[in-house]
């Protein structure tokens, strides 16, 4: 398991991005069957995006819609089923964004790293392909991780952010 703790503040920020991109279709899912409406979310994604790419300069305006997100997220109960607690990974991947960006010692990524370790396990018992998507989660991390370990400032360039976010299946099978 790679180790990110040479990744700079902005480049774990973007790696939590990447993972949130790839996990979109379990959002997409979740809101759908929560009958949940996730726009504090994506406004909190899309300015962090914004910010990440130099597009947003404004740090109390990213605040804010991070502020929006936190206050809707802790009013949301996930599903009790597995892509409920994707989708409750996916949320804590967007707490830890946001923290990258406004304290630089602030890393949760291996925690992140470990509760996908954890859902890879439990898709195994369950009867699905976790060891392999383990595997495929694995070269994703590596990827993203040698794709950022030059980044050290924002704006972050718009063909690492394509290169990044360019993956057609997420880190639990599920295809977007």
């Amino acid at each position: 398991m790679p180790s990110d703790t040479h990744l700079s503040p902005i480049a774990r920020s973007a790696w939590c991005l990447a993972l949130i991109d790839s996990c979109i279709p379990h959002l997409t899912l979740e809101e759908s069957e929560t009958a949940s409406n996730f726009d504090h979310w994506k406004k909190a994604i899309s300015k962090l995006r914004a910010f990440i790419c130099g597009e947003l300069k404004s740090e109390s305006n990213l605040e804010r819609f991070y502020n929006a997100f936190s206050d809707w997220e802790a009013t949301f109960e996930n599903a009790d089923s597995l892509n409920g607690r994707i989708s409750a990974l996916v949320f804590s991947a967007t707490h830890t964004a946001f923290a990258a960006l406004f304290d630089e010692d602030s890393d949760d990524t291996s925690l992140i790293r470990g509760n996908i370790n954890d859902l890879h396990q439990e898709l195994e018992a369950l009867g699905g392909d976790g060891e392999g998507l383990a595997d495929y989660w694995k070269e994703l991390d590596d990827e993203w991780t040698s794709a950022l370990s030059n980044v050290k400032q924002r704006p972050i360039s718009g063909a690492i952010l394509r290169s990044l976010t360019d993956v057609d299946t997420s880190p639990f099978g599920l295809s977007s």
